[in-house]
């Protein structure tokens, strides 16, 4: 087997030290970078300027996704500090944020909660690969308890995407993509507005023969492809200077193949469906200068839907209707909203296991919630308070709230701290299924952070120590179970300690980036550590424009994990490089290139299941401008 070409421990020490070291050029090569534009983010369910937000907040633009050359959202997810990806085929790769759960990582789309109350992903969650790149405008990262926010869904933390707006004019755009392992993508798509009418749609569709997952068997096909088809839509009306409608609408479908290993030793693929639908219509008022609103009225649907075991089939539909209104008065900033949220489960009868039968699930539950925000500055000073109340038809009430403050030492320099609660109720399935139970109880966190923060002429860096613990973690096995069959149950607690150290720094036309990760994540019942998250990762990247080209590249360290919750099986170390670059044929065409794992580095993320050697992909984009 071939092994990184840094240790994760050296490779982590490297891009520490080469982060710190950028830094330390000190104010001449800092006064030579260009100063970033002001980005307003959705950190407190209320545009603000990102330098306002107290959260830990990573905003991705549209420049960035474009020139990153990423085909998935999980690509560009991976580079980001406090993020670990992982999963073991298409439809199963997860999102860890800051050593929690997967299942803790809530996702929006404008606005609209998307996930599953089970399904192929085990435990509820997000089916990330369901989530199309080429219409996304813009991806805001939140790290920190957010259920405050956004409800059960966010113990963890959130990923916002907002998808493209329309805007006066027309704006075509087509866009022909190609790469390794017979990969094909075909985009189409259009932006314009007349009048007080605006408009955005993208239409795509992508194929692949994909590679060989499972190695240690042989299998048929040899390969596990897939295909995707999405399509999306966003409307906007100006009713007034003051009053605005929008109406947005996004789609996916991917069919994939997996490797059916509990298939009797046929180990025939298995072919699978996965779709998501996310559709909202908001209306956005701006009363006076000190108060504005929004209402919205959203839906999501998730599906999971097996050809070869029809029986094994899944959907979740989401609805939401929220109001939200933001006031300046009484010193300081108030945001308050009410929600309903009405979640809907059904599962065919699952196929029998011996006596072992999971009858039909069609049930649904409700929340309705309240919040309160309020931010107010005093000086240097900088407090922020949100507080949540949820009365679950299940769960009955429950209340969530975090408490964050900051001081400016300089205009430059400011250091922060905040303390959070959070909870996230079992699944329909996991309280319904076979292998459920009624009495299950909900998952409960509580999270503490400081940070230190330095933004200076286009520079930053970031500095953020967190210490998460959770009650009554939901797991799952056979030990503790009757007849030794698989069951859900909840543990004692479990607990994540860790700090990532995050920065930006330009020296003449090169800008670096990187970030640390160090994690310690335990299940307190046995003192064993989490499985699937290593305990330290690294990314440092650098990107700089020459002539028509824009270039870069990432080194990627991502340390050991566990496979297993007795943490006998290790899933080694890896280091991964990956190059990229963007050319500007003429004002409306660009040619972008990205290989992966260009020194074709041979890893796994869980154990058995491989992973992608080297692969490129190219695309080709004509956008008249």
């Amino acid at each position: 087997m071939k092994t990184g070409f840094f240790s994760a421990r050296f490779g982590a020490a490297v891009a520490f030290g080469a982060l710190i070291s950028s830094f330390s050029a000190g104010a001449q090569d800092a006064a030579e970078a260009v100063a970033l534009p002001e980005v307003v983010v959705t950190a407190s369910r209320f545009a603000r300027p990102v330098k306002e937000v107290l959260a830990d907040v990573t905003v991705i633009d549209r420049q960035q996704i474009e020139e990153s050359g990423a085909t998935t959202l999980l690509q560009l997810l991976a580079l980001q500090p406090g993020l670990q990806i992982g999963g073991f085929k298409a439809g199963g790769d997860k999102v860890y944020v800051r050593g929690g759960e997967a299942r803790m990582t809530g996702l929006l789309i404008d606005g609209v909660r998307v996930g599953g109350q089970d399904g192929d992903q085990t435990g509820g969650g997000v089916n990330w690969e369901l989530v199309p790149l080429g219409d996304i405008e813009r991806i805001e990262i939140v790290r920190g308890p957010s259920s405050v926010l956004y409800g059960a869904d966010a113990m963890t933390g959130a990923v916002q995407i907002f998808t493209r707006k329309g805007q006066q004019g027309f704006y075509p755009s087509l866009s022909f993509g190609a790469g390794s392992y017979n990969a094909q993508k075909v985009t189409a798509g259009a932006r314009g507005g007349v009048g007080d009418w605006d408009y955005a749609f993208t239409i795509a569709s992508s194929v692949t023969d994909g590679f060989d997952t499972y190695k240690s068997v042989a299998h048929s096909p040899s390969t596990e492809g897939s295909n995707n088809n999405d399509a999306s839509l966003r409307l906007g009306y100006q009713l007034s200077e003051a009053h605005r409608l929008d109406i947005a609408s996004t789609q996916n479908r991917l069919q994939y193949r997996s490797v059916d290993i509990y298939g009797n030793n046929n180990y025939e693929d298995t072919t699978t469906s996965g779709t998501l639908q996310a559709s909202s219509a908001s209306w956005r008022a701006n009363w006076s200068d000190a108060l504005t609103s929004t209402v919205r009225v959203s839906r999501s649907m998730t599906s999971y839907m097996s050809n070869t075991y029809p029986a094994w089939d899944y959907f979740t539909v989401l609805d939401g209707v929220s109001a939200d209104a933001q006031w300046k008065g009484l010193g300081g900033l108030w945001s308050t909203f009410v929600e309903r949220k009405n979640d809907t489960f059904v599962a065919a009868e699952n196929y029998s296991y011996g006596d072992l039968t999971n009858t039909a699930i069609d049930s649904s539950r409700s929340v309705n919630a309240t919040g309160l925000g309020y931010t107010t500055t005093a000086g240097a000073n900088e407090f922020q308070l949100n507080a949540r109340r949820d009365d679950d038809s299940v769960y009955g009430p429950n209340s969530t709230g975090v408490l964050s403050y900051a001081y400016a030492v300089t205009p430059s320099v400011r250091v922060g701290a905040s303390s959070g609660t959070s909870y996230r109720t079992p699944t329909l399935e996991q309280l319904l299924g076979y292998y459920g139970s009624t009495s299950l109880s909900p998952e409960s966190g509580r999270s503490n952070e400081l940070s230190l923060a330095f933004a200076q002429s286009g520079s930053q860096v970031r500095l953020v120590y967190f210490s998460n613990t959770y009650s009554n973690l939901i797991s799952s096995g056979t030990t503790t179970c009757s007849a030794g069959r698989f069951c859900w149950y909840n543990v004692d607690a479990a607990s994540v300690e860790g700090a990532t150290l995050s920065g930006a720094h330009s020296v003449g036309r090169v800008r670096f980036t990187g970030s640390l990760d160090m994690l310690n994540p335990r299940n307190n019942a046995t003192g064993k550590y989490l499985t699937l998250r290593a305990r330290q990762t690294a990314v440092l990247g650098a990107e700089m424009p020459w002539n028509d080209w824009v270039l870069g590249a990432e080194i990627q360290d991502v340390g050991a994990s566990f496979d297993d919750s007795g943490n006998t099986t290790v899933n080694q170390a890896y280091s991964l490089l990956n190059v990229r670059a963007l050319y500007k044929l003429d004002k409306d065409w660009t040619l972008s290139m990205r290989i992966n794992n260009v020194t074709d580095q041979t890893y796994q993320q869980v154990s058995g299941y491989s992973t992608a050697g080297c692969n490129f992909f190219t695309t080709l984009q004509w956008a008249p401008k």
